[in-house]
């Protein structure tokens, strides 16, 4: 009979986190749209590959640089804001929700508690305005 070493639980979650963490970086958008990417002048191309939004850049490069935003909001027929959240607290889904994961003597447990979960630190937020298509300001 074939045994599973105790760590391969562990090494599946970090894995799968490692994973998940990087489907969202700039560099996974870069090689999604590298051609495009090129043909940007190269200060457009710094600012991307840091995660920056800056004076002049469209809404293209934003999306390449920062993701897609959470929210949009329009303010006029040239004016919109990119808002971009993280963080905060725990959304209602799971706000009665707790999972638990570890590895070792114990093996791994998952499990749900009637508590919640709570998060005392504040949203992180980060607006990006844009008129006529073109960065005026960032957060």
């Amino acid at each position: 009979m074939k045994t599973i070493p105790r760590s391969a639980p562990l090494a599946l979650i970090f894995a799968t986190a490692l994973l998940a963490a990087c489907s969202s970086s700039p560099m996974s958008r870069i090689d999604t749209n590298r051609a495009i990417y090129e043909s940007w002048p190269l200060d457009v191309q710094e600012a991307v590959l840091n995660s920056e939004a800056r004076k002049g850049m469209t809404r293209e490069q934003v999306e390449m640089a920062l993701g897609k935003p959470t929210q949009v909001v329009t303010r006029s027929s040239s004016d919109e804001v990119w808002v971009y959240r993280k963080g905060g607290g725990v959304t209602p889904l799971l706000a009665n929700t707790g999972l638990s994961v570890g590895a070792g003597i114990g093996g791994v447990s998952l499990g749900t508690s009637s508590r919640g979960a709570r998060s005392s630190s504040a949203p992180e937020e980060r607006e990006v305005v844009f008129v006529n298509g073109v960065v005026t300001r960032s957060d």
